[in-house]
């Protein structure tokens, strides 16, 4: 209402402001509508309504948190865990041969494809460190468990885990000692 009168309001100071022209002011309102108004000699102000009470806004209430379902309670799902992996731990050549979830332990079989540049340990090294990279960002797992087909397996607890200013990290030594 407020703004209704304060656009009625400045419009008509428009009209009083107007050159003699007989050019039409434009005058727009809330809609943000043009509509050509003709000058007038005489502008009527309008008063405003005492007994008009303000509206009063009830305090929005907070959403109430939900509590966790079932799924989220458990821990990350053998969907995510497989995206994450395709995305960070598997190579452009390599095959993600399957991934399960379960009792807080992430497994997973990569086979890798041959690479003439490095060995395939150091390359399993690599593919581990970067996935859980990836993975100490998300919750809902404790253990990750990678075998990597013909290398061998790596498996770590997020307890040992490291912080530096990047993040969490598995330091790479220990990635390269637990290669079995």
């Amino acid at each position: 209402m407020k703004k209704l009168f304060i656009l009625l309001m400045a419009a008509m100071l428009l009209v009083a402001c107007a050159d003699d022209t007989k050019e039409p002011a434009v005058v727009e309102d809330d809609a943000a509508v043009k509509e050509e108004a003709p000058e007038q000699e005489e502008v009527k102000e309008e008063e405003p309504v005492a007994d008009e009470t303000p509206v009063k806004e009830e305090p929005k209430e907070e959403p109430v948190a939900e509590e966790p379902t079932k799924e989220e309670s458990q821990g990350m799902t053998v969907e995510e865990a497989t995206e994450l992996i395709e995305y960070t731990g598997v190579g452009k050549d390599d095959k993600l041969n399957g991934v399960s979830v379960g009792n807080g332990e992430i497994k997973a079989v990569i086979e890798m494809a041959p690479d003439n540049m490095f060995s395939a340990e150091d390359i399993a090294v690599n593919r581990y460190s970067q996935l859980s990279d990836e993975l100490l960002d998300h919750e809902g797992w404790e253990t990750l468990t990678i075998e990597f087909v013909g290398v061998g397996t790596i498996s770590m607890n997020r307890s040992e885990k490291e912080t530096n200013e990047y993040g969490d990290y598995f330091p790479t030594l220990e990635i390269e000692n637990r290669l079995k």
